[in-house]
Order: C-alpha cells, then structure tokens, then sequence
C-alpha cells in the first residue's frame, strides 16, 4: 500500500518533529543549567556568609541577610537603655545591575544642644539612602547618605554627603 501525499506529509512533519525535539531538549538543558549555576553561584556565597558583621566606623553589629536580589541589615548590639527608646537601624537593598541600592531606616538619638539633664537626647526618624557595592565572605563595602547638616530640635536633615563603609564578618 502506497502512502498518500497527506500521509507523505503528516510522516515528514512527525519525522522533523522528532529530530528536532532532542536538540530544542538539549538547549533547554543548556540553559537550565546556565540559570542553575548562577543561582548556585550566588546561593553559595551568601550560603558562606557570616550572619552578623560589625561596621568599621560605627562598630555597629547587622545581622545580614541576603537572599536572591535581596539585601537586608538590622543593628543588633544595640544598648539596652537606647533600644528601651526605640532605637533601630532597618536596611533593605534590592540588587540592581552589579550592586545593591535601597535605603536606611534609622530611629536614633541625637544630642540636643543645650537642653537640661534628663532632655538632653530625642530619638529621631531619618530614611537615607545605602547602597551596596560589593559582597564577599570576608567583607561588604559600600556608601550610605551620612548626615551633614542635621537639625536636631525638628528632626530634619539639611545636608547629607556620601560615606564609605566596609563590614567584616564578627569574630
């Protein structure tokens, strides 16, 4: 029995569609593995970080979190009489191109010049922006807005400029 030209056809399509299959499957796995590894890569450094960091500037301790294109830091050493008043500083940056870029919640207590004993400090609420330049097991490097020009009596930042900053894993 000779085949008819439809089922010449519908063969050669089934026959195509079968050499073709292995090589779109094999792509596929190309790229899942690609993507993997990646994941994989960045999994296994943030697997390998520490997970509280002291600051060289402020000797603050964070507790670090970093979780696929998520950054964030929570002050942790806080003294118990400033955490009494609500003392904290909050950070999450979301990754963007190589670095992370996000911003700083801060509730902390500024010196009130010239106020009597006992009114001397207020707790102020600021947002400043942080950014995140690099991240590694032995250090994180960075820039956040640091206060230049601050008025104290009506918690308002006047002037920020850029500060560096580098964390090491606490010992």
């Amino acid at each position: 029995m000779k085949p008819t030209g439809i089922q010449c056809k519908l063969a050669l399509m089934i026959v195509a569609a079968l050499l073709a299959i292995p090589q779109f499957a094999a792509n596929a796995q190309k790229s899942s593995a690609a993507a993997q590894s990646g994941t994989t890569t960045t999994k296994g450094v943030t697997g390998q970080l520490a997970k509280i960091w002291r600051s060289d500037a402020s000797q603050h301790d964070f507790r670090v979190d970093v979780t696929n294109d998520l950054f964030r830091a929570e002050w942790v050493n806080i003294p118990p009489a400033a955490a009494k008043q609500g003392v904290y500083i909050r950070t999450e940056c979301r990754r963007a191109g190589p670095k992370w870029v996000g911003s700083s919640s801060i509730n902390m207590l500024f010196a009130v010049p010239g106020a009597p004993a006992g009114k001397d400090t207020k707790v102020c609420h600021l947002t400043v922006r942080f950014e995140v330049d690099s991240i590694s097991p032995e250090k994180i490097t960075g820039h956040s807005e640091t206060l230049r020009n601050f008025d104290v009596n009506k918690c308002q930042v006047l002037q920020t400029t850029w500060g560096e900053f580098t964390w090491v894993p606490k010992k």
